[in-house]
């Protein structure tokens, strides 16, 4: 059900029917994700289960529609930070989803997301919006009065495995020491456990703190977790994948379905018996099954192109690069400030730590 809707008024030279905004229902979500899941400049969490899932861990969150006459063309799904407001951005992750490739579209609902975000935050009072369209670079002169963030909310370089070839072909292209490292893992019978269910991240967690505490790197708490198993397995828009050789849980990793790609989130493993090469068959499972859903690309999200030691993904990226996917660069975040709204927390807090 579409609660408001107005149209732009724009000129008729620009556009013969004016474009619409409307704020949107559950009731759109199934035709929001159809087309937000084709969109090349759109990711996961533009969906509606990825909203889902953060609107559980206390976000706040807005459907937005773009409309064409009657057919919705766009759009994006809008968060806010709950406890940040005032001070921080209204966050539109791996969007918003426009028609980029018609500059004249793409303009026109871009700056009616604009006006939708100012609007819907003229409570809070946020400072600006942040977007994050999975665009190769250069960022297209429309976005010229953008500024780039000081922070991405997914990684701008990433590794994508095309899984529209066959098993032989992917093979083929993986390197030497990964075809030999996931032929171990089926010579020593590793099993891989396919769950959806959400009590199954309590094997999970374990391994991620471990893995954390060896790698030196953040672990989001239980809570997350949880919340993340029960509004993202039973669906299936995610699946928790489980390696086990002889009795014991070895490895696991988490992976999104989302339109046409499939993305590895969360990895995890602890260090007893790694000769047998769980995360190998895990990863092999996963690219199985994207290809199943009919996806055509499986997401190692996020390496580091440098081969500097002290990136984010220092760790993880040469094992990423052994899958023999395909580097893509992304344009990453952009920041649209309203400055009026930054002028007035500018001035109020001068005035509360006395300076004027």
């Amino acid at each position: 059900m579409e609660i408001v809707s107005r149209p732009t008024g724009l000129p008729k030279t620009e556009s013969a029917n004016p474009l619409s905004i409307r704020l949107l229902s559950d009731e759109w979500n199934d035709r929001w994700d159809t087309l937000a899941g084709k969109c090349p400049g759109s990711g996961f969490m533009q969906s509606s289960s990825w909203a889902r899932f953060k609107r559980v861990e206390g976000y706040g969150h807005w459907l937005i529609g773009l409309f064409d006459n009657d057919e919705l063309i766009g759009g994006t799904s809008l968060f806010q930070y709950v406890g940040l407001e005032g001070s921080g951005m209204v966050v539109c992750p791996e969007g918003p989803v426009l028609p980029w490739s018609n500059h004249v579209l793409a303009r026109q609902g871009l700056k009616l997301i604009i006006e939708e975000s100012r609007r819907l935050t003229a409570g809070t009072g946020e400072i600006g919006l942040r977007i994050e369209p999975h665009l190769p670079p250069p960022a297209p002169s429309l976005l010229r009065k953008w500024v780039r963030a000081p922070v991405d909310l997914t990684p701008v370089d990433t590794i994508i495995v095309d899984v529209t070839r066959t098993d032989s072909e992917i093979l083929g292209a993986m390197q030497p020491k990964a075809r030999y490292n996931l032929g171990l893992s089926m010579k020593h019978g590793v099993r891989v456990i396919r769950s959806t269910d959400p009590k199954d991240i309590q094997l999970f967690y374990p391994l991620l703190l471990e893995t954390s505490s060896r790698s030196g790197f953040f672990s989001e708490p239980y809570g997350f977790f949880i919340n993340y198993a029960d509004t993202l397995l039973p669906s299936k828009a995610s699946v928790l994948y489980l390696a086990e050789w002889q009795g014991e849980i070895l490895a696991s990793i988490l992976v999104f379905f989302f339109g046409s790609r499939a993305t590895y989130l969360y990895g995890a493993s602890t260090r007893d018996n790694r000769h047998v090469m769980p995360t190998y068959a895990l990863h092999w499972a996963a690219i199985q099954e994207t290809r199943d859903r009919g996806c055509l690309e499986y997401d190692l999200y996020g390496y580091d192109p440098f081969g500097h030691p002290d990136h984010l993904y220092a760790g993880i990226s040469q094992f990423k690069r052994q899958w023999g996917g395909k580097p893509r660069e992304y344009i990453g975040a952009r920041d649209f400030i309203f400055y009026d709204r930054l002028a007035e927390r500018i001035v109020e807090r001068a005035a509360a730590d006395g300076h004027i």
